[in-house]
């Protein structure tokens, strides 16, 4: 019988109603849950934590990151790090609000069959709601999957195999932007992420308690007076190198 994939989730240890749901998605789709410590950035002085460089931040994305999103990145972190030290070749890393969509059951088994087969990819974000700058790749069980040039936002499912997760850790300290922001930035310069056509896991079935939603909106938080422009910046920089590898793939 073979060995079931599985589902790293990240959670607060004071949120054990949202593990349950989790895991009973999860269990519902023969994916193995295993639980990983989510760290808890609310309580701690982001001017005390070393591997946060503020002013990198600020150059960066125009204005500082919350609490919440240094939480959320470091247990995104965890999460890749806990998927290296097993022994699999392939790992799901899921945020723990989440719902699975009845394709989910159907369609990513044979979707993680044809993922093993090829060595042309890195991550995989079965989340996505905004798809921009894409080329075909293949359909699996009557889903598209795509090249995502343009790595899209929201980091709540994903796939990862180990050179991706490895490529992830090494690029992710100093802590600059928020976790889905530095998953972009590694998997649009190296064009090695991939995307589903369609969500197949959505997120929020509850209030977050450890991203940058519990910390309100942040776009405002401790903006530069040179937001908009760097922000503008950061975004053309990306899209270009995103149209390169599409024109590339073609």
């Amino acid at each position: 019988m073979p060995q079931r994939p599985k589902g790293f989730v990240i959670n607060l240890a004071a949120s054990p109603k949202r593990l349950d749901s989790a895991k009973a998605e999860l269990d519902g789709a023969q994916i193995d849950p295993i639980r990983v410590d989510a760290f808890d950035g609310r309580e701690i002085d982001l001017a005390q934590f070393a591997p946060y460089n503020d002013s990198k931040a600020r150059r960066f994305m125009g204005r500082s990151m919350t609490q919440g999103e240094v939480g959320c990145y470091v247990s995104h972190q965890r999460a890749a790090t806990a998927f290296l030290e097993s022994s699999d070749e392939i790992g799901f890393v899921f945020e723990d609000d989440i719902a699975l969509q009845p394709e989910f059951k159907t369609a990513v088994p044979q979707l993680i069959e044809w993922l093993r087969a090829r060595d042309d990819w890195h991550c995989v974000n079965l989340g996505a709601t905004r798809l921009k700058i894409t080329s075909p790749m293949a359909e699996v069980a009557g889903i598209e999957v795509l090249r995502a040039h343009y790595f899209p936002m929201l980091a709540h499912a994903l796939i990862w195999n180990r050179a991706g997760a490895n490529a992830f850790l090494a690029a992710s300290e100093p802590i600059f932007c928020p976790a889905d922001n530095m998953l972009r930035q590694v998997l649009t310069r190296s064009d090695m992420g991939l995307a589903t056509a369609q969500s197949l896991v959505t997120a929020g079935r509850f209030d977050s308690d450890i991203s940058a939603r519990s910390g309100g909106n942040r776009g405002q938080f401790r903006r530069s007076p040179l937001y908009g422009l760097r922000k503008q910046r950061r975004l053309l920089h990306e899209k270009a190198m995103a149209f390169a590898h599409k024109l590339g793939h073609r």
